[in-house]
């Protein structure tokens, strides 16, 4: 567990950043993580303006990545449009291997069940890999994850410090 923050951590922070340091600086001057400095930031009313330098390239980032995504999606639909067309052709085409280690196309009216299983299984994963990168663009999905495992983080932490004090309580109680 780290050690608690103690006024001389906040008066430090203050100090360092009054002085223009940059969060990881005082991080290391301190010899604290970058988010206790973070917290003890939050705590103080402190803001780091070095993210305003990086938020345009951010911001850049963040528009070709969406960008990516989107061409991503559309070619997922396409290669699930394929496999489902050529399921649904009229005729199926495939290639079989003899045992001389020869090919030959076979030529049916339907493709054979495991052909048409590996052809579903494939739609499927295409179009659930567009929905997910969809859900991306969309908001949904990922921020309530996020959002989840940020509650669930927090319970674990209070249960535990619940847990450390009721110990604490009954070492006390019991005088040992």
């Amino acid at each position: 567990m780290p050690d608690p923050i103690t006024d001389q951590d906040r008066e430090q922070v203050r100090r360092l950043h009054a002085a223009g340091q940059s969060r990881n600086a005082i991080a290391r001057a301190i010899g604290r993580s970058s988010s206790t400095v973070s917290k003890i930031a939050r705590d103080e009313g402190l803001r780091f303006e070095g993210g305003a330098r990086v938020a345009p390239a951010t911001a850049a980032r963040q528009l070709d990545l969406a960008e990516q995504r989107r061409q991503l999606v559309g070619r997922l639909y396409v290669r699930a449009s394929a496999n489902l067309d050529r399921v649904e052709a009229p005729t199926y085409t495939r290639a079989e291997l003899l045992p001389n280690g020869r090919t030959v196309r076979v030529i049916s009216d339907e493709p054979p069940a495991q052909d048409e299983r590996h052809h579903s299984q494939a739609i499927s994963s295409y179009l659930t890999s567009a929905a997910r990168l969809a859900e991306i663009d969309a908001g949904t999905g990922t921020g309530e994850v996020r959002s989840m495992l940020t509650d669930l983080a927090r319970g674990l932490r209070a249960a535990f410090a619940d847990a450390d004090q009721a110990e604490t309580d009954h070492v006390a109680d019991t005088g040992g």
